[in-house]
């Protein structure tokens, strides 16, 4: 019967790590004892194991090591050999004295390689080379990165990305610059410039592959071998990704309550940002500086950032996470999944937003759209699981390729404590200008042209106003335009908490006639506060209301069925009332918890 005996080796492939990793036998007096004693499994391991960094690290010492023997000109007094020096030791490579910038100066003319700056395509990227980090902010800057880190591979892999980091985000924000002033092929070779830019990292990348188990073929080893999967391959750490957390908006929310319910069950789960900074607490967040941040053109007052991607996938290989939970495919989304495709671990994404719809109101270009249904589709393509908000947008990504075994529904809850109708306050309203006579028709969400509320405007401009008042409770980039258009409805500004929930048992029909919702969680808390609902049937919200039970839908974008469904709900206390007792009955077994624990068992094994 064989035995298989586990022994330590250094791996050591550049010359700097020689020993960090070895086998210890019993003392014996040569050699022979030495093997002996291993085949009889005499032995333990001691030491340090191999890195990523430390993987790469010798392959940079390696790079400049046949530098500095094959090419000409590369000794240790010329530009690169010294910069490529102080990277290995883990200092700044472009500091230099002045005796030095001297030097170069002269070895650059005498050998006339200085006049390859002078190229057009050189000079460009040397003068944002130069423009970046010649300022004293940025040395500063990079300084505070380093302080502290004493391991020569970890200083040198946090220098390489903020050197790294730095200019790509230059030339992502000229990218951005150039799609907002719709030049599609300037920005295509903007984006171009960061190849070669990117080429230094290529070491970190391999090395983080390299050294990544593969948790697919272990499964299958040992599951062949015991019929059981060990416990470190279960999937039991997972981390949420997104580009949104803090904003006001469903996707966040759902991030916030969900992760909350997993956390409360004992089920370890992280979310991961990037953010410049965080408020939010009472679950567990990993925010990584982000190298700059952004607006979306066209989506005022919604900022993106731009994570720091290799210091990303390094935190995540550290971490041993064992599934990488999607929410946006924004930069952190796109990092997360490269993280993934690099470290072989398991990834799922939820398609929140129907973004192609959102390009097509807010641009009105249809090239726009197509290409935004390209680049979902490939994104979406990339993962394990994916996991939609109806019944709709299931059989929506069926169509367009995604296979059916692949798709999930996403479990919701809601706070049923909270939203209900017994909040009801006569006064509410009048604090807002609107008499208690009044029948209150309430919209709530992101006050913005995406939302359809367009919709809502023609429809007031056909009711009778006599009897009826039309309050709007939430932000955003179209509130200043629509008190314009509708300047006798109240608006109160974001609310949250008791106030919203006030808010809305205080009112008697809610009104969404988005057909870019994929979901909608004021639709449940309205339902849940006892408001029948007027929603579109295009989207995620028509699949949670029963036509002339909890509410109506009506035909998307038609100002005139959504007026007289709103009209007809108006003019009939008892069909409200009727519907409201069934609004709030419907919604009464949705719960966070047992959302969290269906979401976990989802992907569990």
């Amino acid at each position: 019967m064989e035995r298989k005996i586990l022994i330590a080796g250094s791996d050591d492939h550049g010359g700097i790590y020689p020993a960090s990793a070895y086998t210890e036998t019993e003392d014996g007096r040569g050699v022979a004892d030495f093997l002996t004693a291993i085949r009889e499994g005499r032995c333990t391991m001691h030491g340090a194991g191999g890195t990523p960094l430390a993987a790469s690290h010798s392959l940079y010492n390696n790079l400049r090591q046949f530098i500095g023997s094959k090419v000409a000109g590369a000794k240790s007094s010329s530009l690169l050999g010294k910069a490529f020096s102080r990277f290995m030791e883990g200092e700044d490579p472009t500091e230099f004295s002045w005796t030095d910038k001297l030097g170069f100066l002269a070895e650059g003319i005498a050998s006339g390689k200085i006049f390859e700056l002078a190229k057009p395509a050189n000079a460009s990227l040397w003068k944002q080379f130069s423009t970046t980090f010649s300022g004293s902010e940025i040395k500063s800057l990079l300084a505070r990165e380093t302080e502290g880190i004493v391991e020569p591979e970890r200083r040198a892999f946090v220098i390489a990305n903020f050197f790294i980091n730095q200019l790509a985000f230059r030339f992502f924000t000229t990218f951005i610059q150039q799609i907002s002033s719709g030049n599609i092929i300037e920005a295509i070779q903007d984006i171009s410039v960061l190849l070669p830019i990117l080429a230094p990292l290529a070491p970190y990348v391999y090395a983080f592959r390299s050294q990544a188990p593969d948790r697919r073929w272990l499964t299958e080893v040992s599951t062949a071998l015991t019929g059981d999967k060990p416990d470190g391959l279960r999937n039991r750490k997972r981390a949420w990704f997104t580009d949104t957390l803090e904003d006001v908006n469903g996707v966040a929310n759902t991030i916030r309550k969900l992760t909350a319910a997993c956390v409360a069950q004992g089920s370890d789960l992280t979310v991961v940002t990037s953010r410049s900074t965080i408020t939010i607490t009472g679950i567990p967040i990993k925010n990584l500086a982000p190298v700059g941040e952004f607006e979306l053109p066209e989506y005022e007052l919604q900022k993106l950032s731009f994570p720091p991607i290799l210091q990303m996938i390094d935190y995540i290989q550290r971490e041993g996470f064992t599934e990488l939970i999607i929410s946006t495919p924004g930069p952190i989304g796109l990092t997360a999944l490269l993280a993934g495709k690099i470290l072989g671990l398991r990834t799922s994404g939820i398609y929140h937003t129907d973004f192609p719809q959102y390009v097509r109101i807010l641009t009105d270009d249809n090239f726009l759209e197509t290409l935004t249904w390209s680049f979902m589709k490939w994104f979406y393509e990339q993962l394990d699981l994916l996991y939609v908000n109806s019944e709709g947008y299931r059989r929506a990504w069926i169509d367009r390729g995604i296979r059916p075994e692949r798709i999930r529904i996403l479990p919701r809850g809601l706070d049923t404590t909270l939203f209900t109708p017994t909040r009801r306050d006569p006064e509410f309203w009048q604090q807002h200008g609107i008499p208690r006579d009044k029948t209150v028709l309430l919209y709530v969400g992101r006050v913005s042209k995406e939302k359809d509320l367009d919709i809502i405007v023609q429809a007031w401009s056909k009711l009778g106003r006599n009897g009826t008042a039309l309050a709007f409770v939430g932000d955003g980039p179209y509130l200043k335009e629509l008190r314009t258009l509708v300047p006798d409805a109240a608006f109160t500004g974001y609310l949250a908490g008791v106030e919203l929930a006030r808010a809305y048992a205080s009112s008697d029909v809610f009104l969404f006639p988005s057909t870019t919702d994929t979901f909608g969680n004021v639709i449940l808390e309205a339902l849940a506060s006892g408001i029948p609902c007027v929603v579109s049937d295009q989207g995620g919200p028509k699949d949670l209301i029963e036509h002339g039970k909890t509410g109506f839908i009506t035909h998307a974008l038609d100002a005139e069925d959504f007026s007289k469904r709103v009209q007809q709900l108006s003019e009939d206390p008892n069909l409200r009332q009727a519907m409201s007792a069934e609004a709030h009955r419907t919604v009464q077994d949705r719960d966070w918890s047992e959302a969290a624990r269906m979401f976990w068992a989802m992907s569990d094994d």
